[in-house]
């Protein structure tokens, strides 16, 4: 499974099924406005169509991916444990997409699962809050979490023991 397909999957059925939604009333009253009676004959041309075409196509692509942004955004932080009400709010209030780009700016990382209980544990954390158990690698010396790829420890300065082949 690509990236993308395991990123569509956190945006919510609802919010894919509000943007299908919304984008069929914005065709349907560009169309109805399309059709109004009245029309001058200059309209019919068809540069005057494919003019019109290209801006429904805008506006339903703007739709849909706002949307779309804003479901993103909801379940992108109830995954990541971080108040997604909120968050959601931020993203449809903040005008001009200032909230969904704040979003993606100071979200939290992805807990990682413990291997023993599967609790989430949050970035920073060397040990499970719920059982104990190792869920990064940890300094021996002070317990500071390490990352891969340390030499020394950054809190005490330990030095650490050199990485076999992986």
């Amino acid at each position: 499974m690509s990236r993308f397909e395991k990123e569509w999957q956190v945006v919510p059925g609802g919010a894919k099924l509000a943007a299908a939604l919304l984008g069929a009333v914005f065709a349907a009253v560009m169309g109805l406005l399309r059709l109004r009676p009245g029309l001058a004959a200059e309209d019919h041309t068809p540069l005057a169509l494919w003019a019109w075409l290209l801006l429904v196509a805008i506006g339903l692509g703007s739709i849909a991916i706002y949307v779309l942004l804003v479901g993103y955004v909801w379940g992108d932080a109830r995954r990541r444990g971080m108040n997604h009400v909120l968050w959601m709010l931020l993203a449809i209030f903040v005008p001009n997409a200032i909230g969904i780009i704040l979003y993606f700016v100071l979200r939290d990382p992805i807990p990682i699962p413990c291997p023993a209980c599967g609790t989430p544990a949050r970035k920073g954390h060397a040990f499970c809050a719920a059982c104990g158990t190792a869920v990064s690698p940890a300094c021996p010396q002070c317990r500071q979490p390490l990352e891969p790829g340390f030499r020394h420890c950054t809190r005490c300065g330990l030095q650490l023991p050199a990485a076999g082949p992986a």
